[in-house]
């Protein structure tokens, strides 16, 4: 995999960290996986450093299907940005919820330790080929479970859809659209601790598929979870398409970050 140079915008530079990088581990599939610290010139794209205040990088081993959870993936690389957004849900202890995190993953479409790659990872091959139609169609809105397979997979639902565009990267394109995931019946309304600004792509010359997610909120919308409860829920959602509504009809440079920075972010991705 070939990666572009990094750069950080708005005039800033990068100084070596001289304090002892924390090695964190996590476990996928049965195979456990380390967090460090991403080098300048490993980072694929360009990234404001006034939103984001470091990038770290997670190999993620090849996978295997977990109790019937399609979270198969050939070896493949994660870069993860952490944002100065307050979680204020997260003062009150452990809480069951999903808080939006910032990252973005380049998954190879091919394997040469297997010999079938969609037998072997069929959840990313069937995603690549829904990918593909939808790209060739660009509909205005579209059904997640039916339209597009949601990479990396995620054990919830997204339960809007918003801000629909077709986006073209350095060496690819996607689709980009604003979404919360729940599992609840009455999902938490929109809210700065959940929202989700989701990028699906797919290389020109075929071999990687990008898949990111940028946490965004907007001066508008509850803090966090806990700052909903107020709000009137009902079984058929419709307190969700109004807020689907309200995001749709807002400005792009009103989120934070502005959706036209995480629009730069995603363009400037550069794999082949």
């Amino acid at each position: 995999m070939i990666l572009a140079v990094a750069a950080l915008i708005n005039g800033c530079t990068v100084s070596a960290r001289h304090t002892e990088r924390k090695q964190e581990s996590t476990v996928l599939g049965g195979q456990e996986t380390e967090v460090r610290e991403a080098r300048r010139e490993e980072i694929p794209f360009m990234y404001d450093s006034k939103v984001f205040s470091r990038v770290e990088l997670k190999i993620n081993p090849k996978a295997v299907a977990v109790e019937g959870l399609p979270v198969e993936s050939p070896t493949h690389s994660c870069f993860y940005l952490e944002d100065k957004r307050a979680l204020p849900a997260f003062d009150k202890g452990a809480r069951y919820f999903y808080p939006a995190y910032s990252f973005i993953c380049t998954i190879p479409l091919t394997d040469v330790s297997v010999v079938d790659f969609a037998k072997a990872y069929p959840y990313i091959s069937e995603a690549a080929i829904k990918l593909r139609k939808l790209l060739k169609a660009h509909p205005s809105k579209f059904k997640s479970s039916e339209n597009i397979n949601d990479l990396p997979f995620n054990n919830a639902g997204g339960v809007i859809q918003s801000r629909v565009q077709y986006l073209a990267f350095k060496t690819g394109r996607g689709v980009l659209f604003l979404t919360q995931y729940s599992q609840e019946m009455l999902p938490n309304p929109i809210n700065n601790e959940e929202l989700t600004c989701n990028f699906q792509g797919l290389t020109n010359n075929g071999k990687y598929y990008i898949a990111a997610r940028l946490a965004c909120s907007h001066p508008s919308l509850p803090r966090g979870i806990d700052f909903t409860n107020q709000i009137e829920r009902d079984e058929k959602w419709h307190y969700l398409r109004k807020d689907e509504q309200k995001l749709n009809g807002l400005t792009e440079e009103s989120f934070q970050p502005s959706l036209k920075m995480l629009k730069f972010l995603i363009s400037s991705i550069s794999v082949e």
